[in-house]
């Protein structure tokens, strides 16, 4: 069972090997977050008239994520614009520790104590994607998965259209600590979820806990 007791060191920094190109956003400073969102929607969607819609769904769903990261004090987040050259591929990474998530004292430090009681709580409480939890252990790091899909329904000058957001969140364990940091990835692609998962478990599985 998690606690808020927050008499516990501060956790290391996560780190990650992002391929491709990826802009740093401080989600602090919303003017300037907001100028990043504009050049992610412009090299991302481009300015055709005819997509409109796909513009104000990117629009909408990176400003929301900044919203995010404001609000869980995140020490990174990250936009995407293409993993490799001339292919397109919206998607942001959010790296925060939840403040005050810590296990119970009677919970060891090892990656798999941690993990468990985080998992058998997701469970009992039953959090959103707890069914699609996996564990998953880089050669630095260990962490449980759960991801989700939405459904939107977008309108614009009379046209609709339906998109699917794929949200997967990466709960690692900090090494030798009953701490946790998340790193939650998002994507309008939920429509390739299994791509998409293929990806962020690759850069997930490849991070790497240093110091602070």
């Amino acid at each position: 069972m998690t606690t808020t007791d927050g008499a516990t060191r501060a956790a290391p920094r996560l780190t990650f090997q992002l391929p491709g190109r990826w802009l740093a956003v401080d989600p602090r400073d919303r003017a300037a977050a907001s100028v990043r969102i504009e050049e992610v929607v412009r090299e991302v969607v481009g300015a055709a008239d005819d997509a409109a819609i796909a513009r104000r769904r990117l629009r909408d769903q990176l400003r929301t994520v900044v919203e995010r990261a404001a609000d869980a004090s995140a020490h990174a987040l990250f936009l995407c614009i293409e993993i490799v050259p001339d292919l397109a591929t919206p998607a942001s990474l959010t790296v925060h520790a939840p403040e005050g998530m810590r296990m119970s004292p009677a919970v060891g430090t090892s990656a798999d104590a941690v993990l468990s009681v985080l998992q058998e709580s997701f469970r009992v409480l039953e959090v959103e994607g707890a069914d699609t939890a996996r564990r998953l252990d880089g050669p630095r790091a260990s962490m449980l998965r759960i991801d989700r899909v939405h459904s939107e329904r977008v309108e614009e000058d009379g046209v609709e259209a339906v998109a699917s957001r794929l949200e997967a969140e990466y709960w690692f364990a900090v090494p030798g600590s009953k701490q946790v940091v998340l790193a939650s990835f998002t994507t309008p692609l939920g429509e390739i979820r299994s791509a998409m998962l293929n990806l962020f478990d690759s850069i997930a599985l490849a991070a790497s806990f240093g110091p602070e």
